[in-house]
């Protein structure tokens, strides 16, 4: 995951200066569309990742292979329908948002190559599932990255040689597809007993994956309206150039969101495994899992709410930097506050106890959406971007907590204190270093950025290790660094 975030981060200024703020911004609304399109997935993967995971630590691969026959099944048919209803969702965008005549044929192709993408991304998302019941993550995380580092390469020899955004549409379908024909081989590398067909779909196990996944599909349907309902908003009361402003600091928020959110789906299959062999660590688990969910988002939001504007004018150039200031900041504060909570959702998803929360969800994420529309009107890209932190600062600070604890039966005060109150201290530092740094010394560059950014982790850790992490904790630290210095003598 953070080779994808990389390879993105590199590609963004590139994309950006290519294209220009009008093309780049129709690129984000067709991004923005597909990203919507994935809600089609309707929650299946999550389903599959949760029974593979069940039935793994049963060792019971018949029926693993009636999940995933009846999974392929059912992303077939949802993958059809969506290659069939793509010229009318194409012309469905193309009469809404405002974009000049002469792109409008383009826009409407490449909404059509996007479904046809997206179609490929839910029908791959069974292996997908698959592979995270299987705590396989290196297999996914590999195609991911192979993924992107095609898409990187191809779109940079494309746009230097005069294509433009429907060659970026194909390239980044045929990237997709050989993702997923990767996937599907290895699977069958890895694990011969799974049957990649449908010959064993099964009627009562697709209503079981339903009854599970329309929860999952409704805070899929609710992160979808956060994440992406923002460029819609802009696009239809303001412009596709103003879409660009936005895109730029609501990139580097979405790859904080997705590596954290990364880390916090690979315990949704251990707390599945916990639940269903009765193991009492349950809670402990979860502990361990937020104090390291809280480390990483700390160092990433901190590090950008101190040096956000320096890193965005290092890599975007000057102008960005002061015209994503403000929105850069209101997102990195949602993300610190939201981001540890995401292990959350991956203990109600592992213990199939996530209803409340996909509900919850879904109503803040409407109300997040009628906010973006009454205040854009009045504050611009700014209240878009409130709005957005408003509702998820409510859900994830107050909401989410007191579910989870419900659920779990444990104690909020006593949870905080394990958690957060340890790892104050740390942050603290870390943002008196890092604000000393943007104040005194503003780096000049890459270089600097990263040399003054990697002292200050340094010293963070350490103070982590001895203030956040119990004995355990630290001897499984040390054990798994020496682990991977003996890897790198080797």
């Amino acid at each position: 995951m953070f080779g994808a975030i990389a390879i993105a981060f590199l590609l963004s200024p590139f994309l950006v200066n290519t294209l220009g703020d009008t093309k780049y911004g129709i690129w984000s609304i067709v991004a923005a569309l597909t990203g919507y399109m994935t809600l089609l997935d309707l929650g299946v993967s999550s389903a599959v990742a949760k029974y593979v995971s069940k039935y793994k630590a049963l060792n019971d691969y018949k029926s693993i292979n009636v999940v995933v026959s009846s999974a392929v099944a059912i992303m077939l048919s949802v993958g059809a329908v969506l290659i069939v209803a793509s010229p009318f969702i194409a012309n469905l965008v193309v009469n809404t948002f405002k974009i000049t005549p002469e792109l409008k044929d383009t826009v409407h192709t490449l909404v059509i190559i996007g479904a046809i993408d997206v179609a490929i991304f839910v029908s791959s998302g069974v292996l997908f599932g698959a592979f995270y019941g299987f705590q396989r993550n290196e297999i996914t995380n590999a195609a991911i990255l192979f993924a992107a580092l095609i898409k990187a390469v191809v779109f940079y020899f494309a746009l230097t040689s005069g294509y433009s955004l429907l060659a970026m549409g194909v390239i980044s379908l045929v990237a997709n597809l050989l993702a997923a024909l990767l996937l599907a081989f290895l699977m069958k590398k890895t694990e011969p007993e799974v049957e990649l067909t449908v010959k064993h779909a099964d009627k009562s196990t697709v209503v079981s994956i339903f009854h599970y996944s329309k929860f999952t599909f409704l805070t899929m349907l609710g992160m979808q309206l956060i994440y992406y309902s923002d460029a819609f908003v802009i696009g239809f009361f303001l412009s596709a150039a103003a879409i660009t402003i936005y895109t730029i600091p609501w990139s580097l928020s979405e790859y904080s969101n997705k590596l954290i959110f990364a880390v916090a789906q690979t315990f949704v299959p251990v707390f599945s495994e916990q639940e269903a062999t009765k193991d009492k660590a349950l809670y402990s688990t979860y502990i361990t899992g937020t104090k390291a969910l809280l480390i990483i988002s700390n160092l990433l939001c901190i590090g950008m709410l101190t040096l956000g504007d320096n890193f965005v004018g290092i890599w975007m150039g000057p102008k960005y930097a002061v015209e994503c200031s403000v929105i850069l900041s209101i997102m990195f504060f949602t993300q610190l506050i939201k981001s540890p909570q995401l292990l959350s959702y991956s203990i109600l998803l592992g213990t199939s106890n996530h209803q409340k929360f996909s509900t919850y969800n879904m109503l803040f994420s409407v109300a997040n959406l009628i906010l973006s529309i009454l205040l854009i009107q009045k504050f611009g890209l700014v209240g878009v971007a409130v709005a957005t932190s408003f509702t998820q600062i409510v859900f994830y600070a107050v909401i989410t907590p007191i579910l989870t604890s419900r659920v779990v039966n444990f104690s909020l005060p006593q949870y905080f204190k394990d958690t957060y109150l340890r790892i104050l201290p740390a942050s603290i530092l870390l943002y008196a270093m890092l604000t000393y740094i943007a104040k005194f010394h503003p780096p000049n560059g890459y270089l600097d950025l990263i040399g003054m950014a990697l002292i200050a982790a340094v010293i963070y850790m350490v103070v982590v290790y001895f203030t956040t992490l119990d004995n355990d904790e630290r001897q499984f630290g040390k054990s798994a660094v020496g682990k991977m210095i003996a890897k790198v003598r080797k």
